[in-house]
């Protein structure tokens, strides 16, 4: 998996002022509710309710935009939309899509906390 591509971290650490300790901070925080983001999308879609699709895809486009995974923003960004058209045959895929960029920007970040930022 190419690092670069799930994760933006210059751009990252620019959105956190250059504060890698607050990105820690943010990158921490993140892994603890995307999951629930996620889930709450998945069990929206589910439901077939379209304003819990739409709200919740924003919320976790919202946390991605700061963590700077340009693949994982725009698929959520996309999920918003259909949750917004109530296109649930079309979101099905890209839900599923979502939580697999989500693994893998979840993959980077820990390894990113476990072993320090590049030099």
């Amino acid at each position: 998996m190419d690092k670069t591509a799930v994760l933006d971290l210059s751009e990252a650490l620019n959105r956190a002022d250059g504060d890698q300790d607050f990105f820690v901070t943010l990158a921490t925080l993140f892994l603890q509710e995307s999951p629930k983001d996620a889930a709450a999308a998945r069990a929206a879609l589910e439901r077939q309710d379209r304003a819990g699709l739409a709200a919740a895809a924003h919320k976790l486009k919202g946390s991605v935009m700061e963590m700077c995974a340009p693949r994982l923003f725009e698929c959520t960004k996309r999920l918003e939309e259909l949750g917004q058209e109530g296109n649930f045959a079309e979101a099905s895929p890209v839900c599923a899509e979502v939580e697999m960029r989500l693994a893998e920007v979840h993959v980077v970040l820990r390894d990113l906390i476990a072993g320090g930022f590049p030099s």
